[in-house]
């Protein structure tokens, strides 16, 4: 009877011996992640809203205390009022060619069929190149006196814009480049989705008559939701974050500097920060005001993207099919 006492107290020592070595070895694999989150990112953050509330251009030997200086000139801005409502209009029509292109291409080869995983790797090829590179190519394309999309619309008799010299295209111009760019990757999301789709409820919805616009509309839209709200939340996260694609399509010979035209019609509200941190020609500019608009931006998208997760109850379904399927056949028998 004794031994067995001995090994049965044994048995919950080793057991807790060998929990804490994987525990530590589960730590030791963290750890360098760790240390560069905290390296990186949090403590850059923290920086940034400490150096929200100094005067510094980075030429003086330290920064100056100003207090709430900066996110009182942030306030009276009539400038960002402006570069926002930029952002808006890229949002208007970026984000929205943006989820439903993509979602055209998913449709388009998710079907099986010979070749389709070509067409899926067409599609997809352009997310992974530079955006600085796309945005060089697509400059040319552009052009009103040479580029090949202005000698196809004169090909049929028509005038070419001035895609990116006139205020009310060039927005819309950089938006359809990011589009054309990004739908491979909405393309894979979607096609993910709709494999999830149940076939026994497009059956049974094809049983009960609907059609192939409807089974679409009640059956697999709502099952897709989830995909289209993770869309739609980092589309628009990455469209106040706008930056590469103006610079690459709009700016001279001397940079981020000279980007955002024509009229500041594409100065977006990262390009403007950009600008704001590197001019030192104004009363309030500098590191410090570029820490404070950093923070405004920052604060903006935790607004937007958390009203999404508010309203995303009212159309986002994460609902089991086979469950939610059986309430609404046990509804219908009572």
């Amino acid at each position: 009877m004794p031994p067995r006492t001995q090994r049965g107290a044994a048995t919950p020592r080793r057991r807790t011996s060998l929990a804490r070595r994987r525990s530590r070895t589960a730590l030791l694999f963290v750890l360098p992640q760790v240390i560069g989150l905290l390296a990186f990112t949090a403590v850059p953050l923290v920086a940034s809203l400490g150096y929200s509330f100094t005067n510094w251009d980075l030429v003086a030997p330290s920064p100056t205390f100003v207090g709430l200086d900066n996110w009182q000139h942030l306030l009276g801005d009539d400038r960002i009022p402006a570069v926002l409502w930029n952002t808006v209009r890229f949002i208007l029509v970026g984000t929205s060619t943006l989820l439903v292109f993509s979602l055209v291409a998913a449709l388009l080869t998710f079907t099986p069929r010979r070749f389709v995983g070509v067409y899926r790797a067409a599609l997809f090829l352009p997310y992974v190149l530079s955006q600085i590179a796309v945005g060089v190519v697509w400059r040319w394309m552009f052009n009103s006196q040479s580029g090949p999309i202005s000698g196809i619309w004169e090909l049929f008799g028509g005038t070419s814009p001035d895609w990116l010299l006139d205020p009310a295209t060039a927005m819309p111009s950089i938006a359809m480049v990011t589009t054309w760019q990004t739908i491979g990757y909405g393309m894979t999301l979607y096609v993910a989705a709709l494999q999830g789709v149940p076939v026994s409820l497009l059956e049974a919805a094809t049983i009960d008559g609907a059609n192939r616009w409807q089974r679409f509309r009640n059956v697999t839209v709502p099952m897709i939701s989830p995909t289209v709200f993770f869309l739609t939340v980092t589309s628009l996260i990455g469209a106040f974050q706008l930056f590469d694609p103006v610079v690459a399509m709009t700016s001279a010979s001397a940079g981020p500097a000279t980007a955002g035209g024509p009229s500041n019609s594409t100065r977006t509200i990262v390009l403007y920060m950009y600008n704001q941190m590197f001019n030192y020609n104004e009363q309030v500019s500098g590191l410090g005001y570029a820490a404070a608009i950093a923070w405004m931006l920052a604060l903006l998208i935790f607004l937007v993207t958390a009203v999404q997760f508010l309203v995303s109850g009212r159309w986002v379904h994460y609902e089991d099919p086979t469950a939610s399927g059986g309430r609404r056949r046990r509804r219908a028998r009572r």
